[in-house]
């Protein structure tokens, strides 16, 4: 939780009139706070979770002492502290000026709290509230301008598709985001070595090639030296996507020349051409480099933009006619965006655009997952997962097909596409309760209103959001609670044991009964009560009445999301499912984790605006998926990017 970075020695060299005016504040506004709103829980009386605040100071001189302090900031930023159980709670103003003080006092006593605001699913942590005042609105970006790596399968189509021997790229698993959330994948030693290996093998099957264009234009008495240079013109184009300047040509060839008179022709060209793919352009992009306006924001340039938007809608970079639109001085580059996004989206002939919204809502629902859970196979039923996501692919496609209400229409319709096109070797059509003679059909099939309900009944969703042998109702609970209600919480401590018991006289729910003890429901009363509903299917996917010989309870209470409309009594999943559907809150959070999709980052409070405008062109072109992505990527927050404040000093 905490990082030391460096020694409490460095406690003696802070002046005295820092440490008096923390103190100052602390006494003024830090210890009031405690003890009107901590200390009924965490005090001499009582003391949650064995932690006792009563005693601590401005100071945070003792180690375990600045340990809670860095646990108490989290908690608040979490929104965890004060518990939901509180009789009193702070404005969220008196909460950010003490969040304030702990960050800045931790910092000063040479100690820093893990940054979590900008990783893979900690966006939730900024208020949503706030993120959709009006008097928000008026914020200007404040993302600065920032170095992207671009992902392993974005270098693979660069290179035509090269394979890297032991693949490098290890991403941790994301904590509730997206797995190609952009610039976060690593590049160490061992990388290096990889992208040295990859070049070089590449480059050897580049130049055999290239030595034939080489031979012809020989034949047409073309001079030798022009001749590479050409080669290199043509490779720096398709790594690059520009001409080389006249002075990286002429390095490029000193090099050449050099390796061809100590090793032979033709391994220059070979060196050439692993130099450009070594080039740090190949593997990272920049946004933002130019100089900052009156307003301190940076525009992005042109040729940055044409890149961002390439890399946001296809994963590739700009392909020759995206740069040359970017080219047209005569229009904004606002309009610009607008053109090439709906036309990259329209664009039937090369759908790359419409993969990547697939791709989204492929990472988006986490339901492509649902391969990787292991499942024993039952006599009467074969379970092949491939076969499900491939039908809930199909559902989402054609649903943005029609683009109408796409959210809402994802939640709660009842037609399902099953097996169509599919491997012969589909799953059972007993996953979705159909008859055993049942027979594919092209046409949406058409499920009773109470059996099943959009993607959270989908079978693939279901097993994703399952365990190898067992439902999971917390997982399932976790994630709409992450993704639909675009709430937070904590990861599990250390000295919690997170397995159910295994009891097989016990159903699920009744296994369930250990996370109700106070130092785990805090958190599990956020989990629990979403996932049960959907008990009323199995591991499998399939729609069952009895578990054990007993009827499955689906009742549920949710209470406490904060989120209107949602919180109270829930006889079966259709009956939540429709709640949040019908939530704009919920809707908005949707919109949130396409901004974090589609830029690359999560959303800040100088992102308002652009969220607000996002989610009025997706209302207003009657829920139209390519209506809120257009408008995202022709906003600020596409545009621009702050200026980086000096680090001199």
């Amino acid at each position: 939780m905490i990082r030391i970075l460096r020694h409490m020695t460095l406690l003696l060299a802070f002046s005295t009139g820092s440490l008096v005016a923390a103190d100052d504040e602390f006494s003024r506004g830090v210890r009031p706070f405690l003890y009107t709103y901590c200390v009924s829980c965490h005090g001499p009386g009582k003391q949650k979770g064995r932690i006792r605040v009563d005693h601590l100071t401005a100071s945070m001189s003792d180690r375990k002492d600045a340990e809670l302090w860095a646990r108490m900031l989290e908690a608040l930023e979490f929104g965890e502290m004060p518990s939901d159980k509180a009789k009193k709670f702070p404005t969220r103003a008196e909460a950010r000026r003490v969040q304030g003080w702990i960050a800045r006092t931790l910092e000063r006593q040479g100690l820093a709290v893990e940054e979590k605001r900008d990783k893979e699913g900690y966006g939730n942590l900024v208020s949503h509230d706030l993120l959709f005042s009006p008097a928000e609105r008026k914020r200007t970006v404040d993302a600065a301008a920032r170095l992207w790596r671009i992902t392993p399968q974005a270098l693979a189509n660069i290179l035509r598709g090269a394979r890297i021997v032991s693949n490098p790229f290890d991403l941790e698993e994301p904590h509730g985001n997206f797995r190609d959330f952009k610039g976060k994948y690593q590049f160490n030693s061992l990388m290096a070595e990889q992208i040295t290996e990859l070049a070089l093998s590449h480059s050897h099957k580049e130049a055999r090639n290239a030595r034939k264009m080489i031979a012809f234009l020989r034949e047409r008495k073309v001079p030798i030296d022009e001749a590479n240079r050409e080669a290199l013109r043509r490779q720096y184009h398709n790594v690059l996507r520009r001409s080389p300047t006249e002075k990286e040509l002429a390095s490029l060839m000193g090099l050449l020349k050099k390796v061809d008179a100590e090793l032979g022709v033709p391994r220059g060209l070979q060196a050439a051409y692993a130099a450009i793919i070594l080039q740090p352009e190949t593997l990272f992009r920049f946004e933002g480099t130019g100089e900052a306006d009156g307003s301190n924001l940076v525009a992005l340039s042109r040729r940055e933009l044409a890149t961002s938007l390439s890399f946001a809608l296809t994963d590739l970079p700009p392909q020759t006619y995206l740069l040359q639109a970017f080219e047209n001085q005569d229009l904004p580059v606002r309009d610009i965006l607008r053109v090439e996004t709906r036309r990259l989206l329209d664009d039937e002939k090369r759908p790359v655009a419409k993969k990547r919204l697939l791709q989204f809502f492929q990472e988006y629902f986490d339901y492509e997952k649902a391969e990787d859970v292991f499942k024993d196979q039952l006599k009467g039923h074969k379970h092949w997962a491939p076969a499900l996501v491939y039908d809930l692919n199909t559902l989402v496609t054609r649903t943005l097909e029609k683009d109408r209400q796409v959210f809402r229409t994802l939640l709660t319709t009842h037609d399902y596409y099953i097996h169509i096109g599919s491997h012969k070797d589909h799953g059972s059509p007993l996953t979705y309760n159909l008859p055993p003679d049942w027979k594919p059909t092209e046409k949406a099939v058409p499920f009773p209103k109470d059996q099943r309900m959009g993607v959270l009944t989908h079978p693939a969703w279901l097993v994703a959001h399952s365990g190898n042998f067992d439902n999971d109702p917390i997982r399932r609970g976790h994630w709409i609670r992450y993704k639909l209600l675009g709430g937070s919480i904590p990861d599990i401590p250390i000295n919690v044991d997170a397995k159910l018991p295994d009891d097989k006289a016990m159903t699920l729910r009744e296994r369930m009964h250990v996370t109700r003890v106070e130092e785990c429901y805090k958190c599990h009363s956020k989990m629990n009560p979403l996932g049960l509903p959907f008990e009323r299917y199995d591991h499998y996917g399939r729609y069952r009445f009895n578990e054990l010989d007993k009827p499955v309870d689906t009742t549920s209470k949710v209470v406490n999301t904060g989120v209107a409309g949602v919180d109270g009594e829930v006889k079966a999943p259709f009956e939540l499912i429709g709640r949040l559907a019908a939530s704009t809150h919920c809707e908005q959070v949707f919109v949130r984790y396409v901004f974090r999709f589609f830029l690359g980052r999560n959303e800040t409070l100088g992102d308002a605006g652009t969220l607000q405008n996002a989610h009025k062109a997706y209302v207003e072109n009657d829920g139209s998926m390519k209506a809120l992505v257009i408008s995202l990527l022709s906003s600020d927050s596409f545009l621009f990017r702050a200026k980086l404040k000096s680090s001199s000093g």
